[in-house]
């Protein structure tokens, strides 16, 4: 498997860009997918600074509906044939946080018009396999005791709280175990990986890439969290995008080798 992130919040080499924002190309068994488009063209930047093809592509995965991941789809270049965009449904709801100073809800979700890609847009559900070996599974549930459902994101001006049933993670099967790809995990990080488990019973983890949503997180949350991480097995992790600097240490520091440092620009060959 190769993976080069075209987007994150930290920069790996001269001559790219960051922003706060995930993209990733994911080639494997001949496969090659975009995972989320980070919030401008960024990722297009850089993909055409490292001389990575955006053409070709089997499929273009956004995580959930948040504009740090989706926004940059909008300048996705102009195809005969756009590539399927999987997503969930409920991505293109009027998403918003609250912001405590300015006293408002902000705009935070998909910012253009859904009708843009009519035709290539393919809704998944609780589990929906793409093609041979690569997997999404949604509807993740909350079940530990630490990971909390968020409280500060809503449909609307706050009429409802949004509890992220719109993101998606995918699962790439390979000779040396499951691959895991997840955008922020809104939902907990445990959580997410317990929900993998039980969809794919008895399957080694070999990585896990994915930003853990830790970086307003008290200590104890993060420690708890690696604590949890470490009694998976996995062979590697790679902290992204909403981790937040301070898990990302402390997970280097508690991981060692295991831990890959994930900046834009570097490729990562598992």
């Amino acid at each position: 498997m190769r993976i080069r992130i075209l987007t994150e919040n930290t920069v790996y080499k001269k001559g790219l860009l960051g922003e706060h924002g995930l993209s990733l190309l994911i080639e494997e068994q001949g496969r090659r997918f975009l995972f989320d488009s980070g919030q401008t063209n960024v990722y297009l930047k850089n993909a055409e600074k490292l001389k990575e093809s955006l053409a070709d592509l089997d499929g273009i995965i956004l995580s959930h509906g948040h504009y740090d991941h989706c926004g940059g789809l909008e300048y996705f270049p102009e195809q005969t044939t756009m590539p399927p965009v999987y997503v969930r449904e409920k991505a293109f709801e009027d998403k918003r946080s609250w912001n405590g100073v300015k006293k408002e809800y902000n705009p935070i979700g998909i910012s253009w018009d859904k009708n843009r890609f009519d035709g290539a847009y393919i809704y998944t559900g609780r589990r929906y396999e793409i093609c041979e070996h690569f997997t999404l599974i949604g509807e993740i549930e909350y079940e530990t005791d630490f990971e909390k459902k968020p409280d500060n994101f809503f449909i609307g001006e706050g009429t409802k709280p949004d509890c992220m049933a719109d993101e998606q993670l995918l699962v790439v099967e390979t000779p040396k175990g499951l691959c895991l790809f997840m955008g922020c995990s809104h939902m907990g990080i445990i959580n997410c990986v317990r929900r993998v488990e039980r969809e794919f019973p008895g399957q080694h983890i070999h990585s896990i890439l994915a930003g853990m949503h830790l970086n307003h997180c008290s200590m104890d949350r993060i420690d708890r969290t690696i604590k949890e991480l470490e009694l998976l097995g996995f062979d590697y992790i790679i902290p992204v995008h909403c981790t937040g600097m301070r898990a990302i240490v402390r997970m280097k520091e508690k991981l060692g080798d295991r831990c890959i440092l994930g900046e834009a620009g570097k490729q990562i060959e598992l």
